[in-house]
């Protein structure tokens, strides 16, 4: 409820979660194919590009590894 620019959507025991800034999308989710939903829906109704696995957002670094994110 605080930030106005997070979105998340739970479905059964998996979850999305998509934030905006300004241009900007990043999500993930718990689930593929409610990514490959969630791009279909945004491609149908704004040019988008994907830019692959995020390794920089907002000036800073991210790795992603098999026990987490840094």
């Amino acid at each position: 409820m605080v930030d106005k620019t997070l979105f998340i959507r739970k479905h059964a025991r998996d979850v999305i979660l998509v934030q905006v800034y300004v241009d900007d999308i990043i999500f993930g989710s718990s689930n593929n194919s409610m990514c490959e939903e969630f791009v279909a829906t945004m491609q149908g109704g704004f040019e988008m590009s994907m830019m692959g696995e995020l390794t920089y957002f907002l000036g800073l670094q991210a790795k992603q590894l098999m026990h987490g994110h840094f």
